[in-house]
């Protein structure tokens, strides 16, 4: 075993209207800032949640500083997570976690809701509408971030927020950046991140949207498995929507006008929508075929279907799931168009099969050297992107 990942130094200070918590991870600090009027709590939980993959890669173990004591509901949990993610990945090992442990006994009140203003955290925050009281927007979690369009963002979800009767807890962050340097891939970086929050910011229960059905699951950063993992003696963590498809989310959020004209969904922007990403395209696809109507969105047009064709197992999911709205809708034109692309890559699948099995992957590496795709330059990723993309 290397030497040990430290977490050092984790403390609370207020500054210019913000409280800030921070700590050294592995000799970077890292830190956490919201409005001075949400508190936030010192327990190592969420820098753990940043950490740990990277603990797995560089095996690693991971050592708290005295004084912070760690959730022992969560520390006996530790082990299993990590034999999830190390099924996820065999080049993540177990390690041990060395640090003081606490039965905690806080007693929050408070129950928020990751919320980017997409599908999943849109229709999470209708289905419970009722119990959440406040939805955490953490800067990073979407492309096209820059100081004013987090600003813009910010005003406009609080707005939202405030006439949905919540509250909307802004998290600055350099969490992404840091995991980005350690080249970590995001997909896999996120859940960790947003699962670990819920006793930092206070809550009693923490809401994390699905991105898959349980028919289609993956592994991903935000999972099923691993959300609840997460929870302490003060904080449930649970993952929410693994029961709905897209489609049905987005029926539902067009049944809510309020929720439907705050769609933000874009890949390039986090304050207002491209609508010619293939995450516009598909949030617009599905509007057309629901015959709905949202004004943060431009109008699907077919010819933007190609652009729905899949590169990924993640991504075929969002296709099939329009393939059978389509085929419910009677929308035969779109099926036919989008079934096309689809059995495309389906059968670019058949390629790699045959080149597995007969070349010695000779393609599949002649392919990575030409094209050289951004993933392969990060050290942790779900295993099944590497075992099955070209």
């Amino acid at each position: 075993m290397n030497k040990k990942l430290l977490i050092s130094n984790i403390n609370i200070k207020q500054e210019d209207g913000f409280n800030i918590l921070s700590a050294y991870v592995d000799g970077d600090l890292i830190f956490f800032k919201v409005p001075d009027k949400f508190p936030l709590y010192i327990n190592a939980e969420w820098f753990i949640g940043i950490s740990l993959l990277e603990a797995m890669v560089s095996q690693r173990d991971i050592e708290v500083d005295a004084g912070v004591a760690v959730s022992r509901v969560f520390y006996d949990q530790l082990s299993e997570l990590q034999t999830i993610y190390s099924k996820w990945n065999p080049k993540l090992k177990k390690i041990a976690l060395n640090c003081e442990l606490s039965n905690r006994d806080k007693q929050f009140t408070h129950i928020g809701s990751f919320f980017s203003a997409g599908v999943d955290s849109s229709f999470t925050l209708i289905a419970r509408r009722d119990e959440i009281t406040h939805l955490v927007m953490l800067r990073g979690f979407d492309m096209g971030d820059d100081d004013l369009a987090w600003n813009r963002r910010i005003e406009h979800q609080a707005a939202f927020a405030e006439s949905s009767g919540k509250q909307l807890i802004p998290v600055d962050t350099n969490a992404r950046d840091w995991t980005e340097k350690k080249e970590i891939g995001w997909s896999f970086a996120h859940g960790l991140l947003i699962s670990s929050a819920g006793g930092n910011l206070g809550m009693k229960r923490l809401y994390v949207a699905s991105s898959h059905t349980y028919d289609h699951l993956l592994p991903w950063g935000s999972h099923p498995l691993t959300d609840p993992m997460w929870s302490t003696e003060s904080t449930q963590v649970v993952h929410h929507g693994s029961g709905t498809s897209r489609s049905q989310k987005t029926k539902t959020i067009l049944e809510s006008p309020s929720v439907a004209e705050n769609l933000q969904v874009c890949w390039e922007n986090i304050d207002k929508n491209c609508g010619e990403c293939s995450k516009c395209i598909r949030t617009m696809a599905a509007v057309f075929l629901l015959n709905g109507d949202v004004k943060s969105l431009p109008k699907f047009q077919m010819s933007q279907l190609k652009k729905l064709q899949p590169t990924s197992d993640s991504l075929k999911t969002t296709v099939i799931d329009l393939l059978l709205l389509a085929d419910e809708t009677g929308n035969i034109e779109f099926y036919k168009k989008l079934k096309k692309y689809y059995l495309k890559y389906e059968r670019s699948k058949i390629g790699s099969l045959v080149d597995k099995c007969f070349l010695n992957s000779i393609l599949k590496k002649t392919y990575r050297r030409i094209r050289k795709p951004r993933w392969l330059t990060l050290r942790v990723i779900p295993a099944y992107k590497e075992n099955h993309d070209l």
